[in-house]
C-alpha cells in the first residue's frame, strides 16, 4: 500500500509520461535572491497520516522567516476546516488529492495552483504521495524546496535527508537548516477558536456527558490494520469500570462495531461519526485522554496536548516526539495483538505518569 501511495499507481504513472512530454521548460534561477525575496509562500504538508498535524511548528518557523509574505496552505479537502484553524498561514488552498492524475479534478488543482503563481514551495515529507509530489511539480512555484525521491525529480531544490525514521518533525527542521531558515523559535501551543468549539460540544456532549469522565477512542484503523471489535469491547468495558464515558470516533467502516458497543454499553458510550476533523478537535478538548491507533485524530490530539495512548505496528520514533509524558506507546507487530491491559495501563500513564497495579 505504501509503495502504491509514495510510486503512484499504473494509470498516474501513465498519466505523468503523458504530461511529461510536454512540460514547460523553466525559467533559470537565482536561488538566494529567489529565496530571500519571495512574497507569496505554499506549504505542502507531508499527506500521509498526521503530517498537517506534525508540520505546524514548521509553518510558525517558516512564518517568522517571512513575515510579510502571503502564506499558504496545500490540502486535501477533507482537511480544509481544521487547516483553517492552524496559525501562522493567511489561507488554505484545496486540492484533489484523493483524485488520479489522469482525471478532471485533479488537472483543476493543477491548474489553480499555476494561476496562483507561488513565489516559494515547501513540500514536508520524504513519503508523501505520488500525487503530491507531482503536484508539488507541476504547481508553477518559481522555487520549489522538497526532499530528493527515487524515480522523480518534482522540486528544483532537492534536499537529502539523512535518516527516514528520525523524528518527523526533525526532519523538516533538517529541511530549513539546509537552507538557512532554521532560526527562530518553533515551540508551538495550538488551540481551538473556543466559540466553535463551544458550539460543537454543546450539540454533542449533552449535560449528563460533561459530568462525567470522558475517555476518546478512535475505531479508525489509519493506513495500517487497526484494533478488533474484541478489542474495542474490552476497552471499552475497562473505560466505564473506571467511572467514565467512552466516546466513539468512527467512519461508516466500523458502523457494525459500533452498533455491537452501543447496544452493548448503552449510555455507557457517546457516537460521534468522524467526518469532519474540526468537529472532532472540538470534543477531543473534552476528553480526558484518547486511545488510537497511527491516525489523523491522534496526531489531532497531541497537537491540542490531550493526553493519547498511541498503538504502533511500526517505529513510533518517527511519529511522536520521544519523552512525550503525555503519551502511552504501545509498540506490537499487529496492532490486534495488544491486550486490553496493556492499553489500559497505557492510559493510565498518559494521564498520571503512573501504570496501575
Amino acid at each position: 500500500m505504501q509503495v502504491s501511495l509514495s510510486k503512484g499507481s499504473l494509470l498516474d504513472r501513465i498519466a505523468l509520461r503523458w504530461h511529461s512530454d510536454a512540460a514547460e521548460q523553466e525559467e533559470p534561477l537565482d536561488f538566494f535572491s529567489d529565496l530571500k525575496s519571495a512574497q507569496k509562500v505554499l506549504i505542502a504538508p507531508n499527506d500521509r497520516v498526521g503530517g498537517l498535524f506534525l508540520g505546524a511548528p514548521i509553518y510558525k518557523l517558516i512564518r517568522q522567516a517571512y513575515p510579510q509574505a502571503h502564506i499558504a496552505l496545500l490540502v486535501d479537502e477533507s482537511k480544509a476546516a481544521i487547516a483553517k484553524q492552524i496559525p501562522f498561514v493567511d489561507e488554505v488552498v484545496t486540492a484533489a488529492l484523493d483524485k488520479s492524475l489522469w482525471t478532471g479534478e485533479f488537472r483543476k488543482s493543477r491548474n489553480d495552483l499555476k494561476h496562483l503563481a507561488f513565489d516559494l514551495l515547501f513540500c514536508l515529507g520524504g513519503d508523501c504521495s505520488f500525487r503530491l509530489a507531482i503536484l508539488c511539480k507541476d504547481s508553477g512555484a518559481k522555487l520549489r524546496v522538497g526532499f530528493a525521491r527515487e524515480g522523480i525529480a518534482p522540486f528544483n531544490i532537492e534536499i537529502i535527508g539523512k535518516n527516514p525514521e528520525d523524528y518527523e518533525v526533525q526532519q523538516y527542521l533538517s529541511m530549513l537548516r539546509t537552507i538557512g531558515l532554521d532560526g527562530g523559535d518553533a515551540e508551538l501551543h495550538w488551540a481551538l477558536a473556543q466559540d466553535k468549539a463551544e458550539q460543537v460540544r454543546t450539540r454533542f456532549l449533552d449535560e449528563d456527558n460533561a459530568k462525567s469522565p470522558i475517555i476518546g477512542i478512535d475505531l479508525v484503523r489509519g493506513e495500517g490494520k487497526g484494533l478488533a471489535k474484541g478489542q474495542f469491547d474490552g476497552i471499552v468495558g475497562r473505560v466505564i469500570e473506571r467511572g467514565a464515558k467512552a466516546l466513539l470516533f468512527f467512519s461508516l467502516a466500523q458502523k457494525k462495531t459500533v452498533n455491537y458497543l452501543k447496544e452493548t454499553y448503552g449510555n455507557g458510550v457517546i457516537l460521534f461519526e468522524q467526518n469532519d476533523l474540526l468537529a472532532s478537535a472540538a470534543l477531543l478538548e473534552s476528553c480526558q485522554a484518547l486511545i488510537a491507533c497511527n491516525t489523523d485524530l491522534l496526531h489531532l490530539a497531541i497537537s491540542l496536548q490531550v493526553p493519547v495512548v498511541a498503538i504502533f505496528a511500526e517505529k513510533s520514533a518517527r511519529w511522536i516526539e520521544t519523552g512525550n509524558p503525555a503519551v502511552g506507546i504501545a509498540e506490537v507487530r499487529d496492532p490486534r495483538a495488544a491486550t486490553v491491559g496493556q492499553i489500559i495501563d497505557g492510559l493510565d500513564m498518559c494521564i498520571t505518569g503512573k501504570v496501575s497495579a
